[in-house]
């Protein structure tokens, strides 16, 4: 199936242990914090040439959480974790379709 641009707008962002969105057209993902920091893709965690992950994901302790987050414009969510990294976009789309996650039963 292919990826529909609409698909990838939430309706909802909650943090509850692990960060939830419900998107707009009712499906509702789970990350786990550990997962999405250590999935970071700012330039301090990949390879802004080669693409490459350069973050040690041994150097991330396993409790870290989200302190704060804000919406950048329309298309994505910066976070401020534990550990005080914020350089991270996590952009609707990716959150929607590349980032580790689980995908709950939408009643």
């Amino acid at each position: 199936m292919a990826f529909k641009r609409n698909n990838a707008i939430p309706k909802e962002i909650f943090f509850d242990g692990k960060m939830n969105i419900i998107w707009k057209d009712g499906v509702h993902t789970v990350y786990d914090y550990w997962e999405l920091r250590t999935s970071c893709p700012c330039a301090s965690c990949v390879d802004e040439f080669t693409g490459e992950k350069i973050l040690d994901d041994s150097t991330v302790e396993k409790n870290v959480h989200p302190v704060e987050s804000a919406y950048i414009g329309n298309y994505a969510l910066e976070i401020l974790w534990s550990d005080g990294h914020d350089t991270g976009i996590y952009t609707f789309r990716k959150l929607r379709t590349g980032y580790p996650h689980e995908t709950l039963t939408v009643n």
